[in-house]
This record gives C-alpha cells, structure tokens and sequence, in this order.
C-alpha cells in the first residue's frame, strides 16, 4: 500500500491543545516532558507588528536558525474551521454545523500566514539544504487585538511526539511577551535513549525563539544598546545600560548573550513528570 504524503497524515500525539492546559507544566500528558520559557521581547506598534508577522509567517524558525518549509493546507484538511452546532440560552439548536474554508491572508510583505491544516518542516540547514526535516501540523490558531496564538503537533518522522504552542501578548505597559509551551516525549524506542539531548534541545530553540523576536527590526536602526557596543565598549565586555535605552533593548541584549541564556522571566521550567 502506497504511503500516505505527509501533508494528509495524522499528528502523533493523542492530546491536540494541550499545551493551553492552565496546569500543563504540574500535570502533563502521560509520559510526556512539559516546558514552558516566557520572556518580554520588546515594546510598542512596530515591535507587535514585527513580532505577528515573524510569528505567524514561519520567520520565527528562520531566526532561530532554521530552515523552514510550509505546505498549505487544502479545504478539506482544515478541520479546524469545522464549526459546530450552535444553541441558543435554553439549549435549543439555531444553526447546523457547517466546514469553513477560509480565505488566505498575507502580511504587509506579502508573506502568506499560517492556519490550521498547514503542514510545516523545519530542520537544522547548511548551504540553504536541510539536514533533517522536522515535520508538524498547525493545529490552533488564535487572534486578538493584543493576543496571537498558534500551536504545531509532531508528524510521523519527527523524532518527538508533542504539540509546541506560541503565544503572542502585549500587556497594558505596551511591553510584548512570547511564551512557548510544549510537551514531548521520543517518537518511539529508537529515539529514547536520546531524550536527554532532546530535551536539552527543545530549551535552546525555545531560548532562540524569544532572541529572534527580540531582534533589530529590519530598516529600524540600531538600538541604543547596539550603538553603545560598536562606539566603546571593549572586545568580549557588556555595555553598561544607558539610562535611556529602553528596557526591551536591555532584555534582547540579555536573551542574546548566549543560547543558554535564562528566560527573561523566571518563568522557565523543564519538568520531569516522574518528579510531580
């Protein structure tokens, strides 16, 4: 029998939208790891709209370092416009269930943004080729005025099974915040013995995530920060702050010392679930 292509194959994992569990990182799926790394990567319009459009064009892989290759979603895979029946106060039924499809959008570059039912594969890449495709499904998609969310389950070829969930808000100070979520454990037995170095893995990408965020807006200038290292601050030391750099220049400078870096907030946790 002729092998199904990726982009009609199932997610596999059982527990789609989990990460928006409230108590995911307490009480995770069964023998799946959780993590959650949340940090502030900047401030204002320019940064927000920067920040959706990363977000939910595929930029936010490609500046973590990645390769990334979308494949659109058909009508027929975007179960996730499938509206439901829908009941008045006392119960009663007003409309039937219908499928929607939406129509595609695009950024202000022309960039066509995810949806649910997309197929996207990501991997490490030398020369523009990627070495080992990581294949997901978005399986979320959420947005508000202040709020954008989406999430990607693994497909069978990943070496983890789990859904990873981003999380997109600006909070009353105008201050942006992401928050990655996931649980994940090895796809299967060839994979276990792995799961130390995948897990430190799932950490540093998740850092790099909030760092490509928080990086230069293209055609933006330098940040204060930027032009305080390059005017006189010695080879290999870290500028003091000026005291009218913003605190979101602060905070990138902070995520992008280093891929180990801390979450910008406390907020990092990697928990064992044999441990809770």
């Amino acid at each position: 029998m002729a092998r199904r292509p990726l982009e009609q194959r199932a997610v596999t994992y059982g527990s789609v939208g989990g990460t928006q569990a409230v108590d995911l990182l307490q009480y995770p799926p069964k023998g799946y790891r959780p993590l959650e790394v949340r940090g502030r990567v900047g401030h204002g319009d320019a940064r927000w709209e920067h920040a959706v459009e990363q977000l939910l064009t595929g930029g936010v892989y490609r500046g973590a370092g990645l390769a990334v290759r979308i494949i659109p979603a058909s009508g027929e895979q975007d179960a996730a416009h499938y509206l439901p029946v829908s009941y008045d106060e006392s119960g009663q039924p007003v409309s039937a269930a219908t499928l929607e499809v939406p129509d595609d959008e695009f950024s202000a570059s022309g960039e066509r943004y995810v949806r649910p039912g997309d197929t996207v594969i990501v991997g490490p890449s030398v020369g523009g080729r990627m070495l080992y495709p990581l294949p997901g499904r978005v399986v979320l998609r959420e947005e508000s005025d202040d709020r954008v969310l989406y999430a990607v389950g693994t497909l069978p070829g990943h070496p983890l099974s789990g859904e990873e969930s981003f999380l997109l808000e600006r909070v009353a100070d105008g201050g942006i915040w992401l928050t990655v979520r996931s649980f994940a454990r090895a796809a299967g037995p060839g994979w276990a013995l792995a799961n130390p170095a995948l897990g430190v893995a799932r950490r540093r990408i998740a850092q790099r995530f909030l760092r490509a965020l928080s990086a230069p807006i293209p055609g933006a200038g330098p940040l204060p920060s930027q032009r305080l290292a390059v005017e006189g601050a010695p080879s290999g030391s870290s500028p003091e702050p000026s005291p009218d750099e913003p605190v979101e220049s602060r905070a990138a400078r902070e995520v992008a010392a280093t891929d180990d870096a801390p979450a910008i907030e406390r907020g990092e946790r990697d928990v064992d679930p044999q441990d809770s």
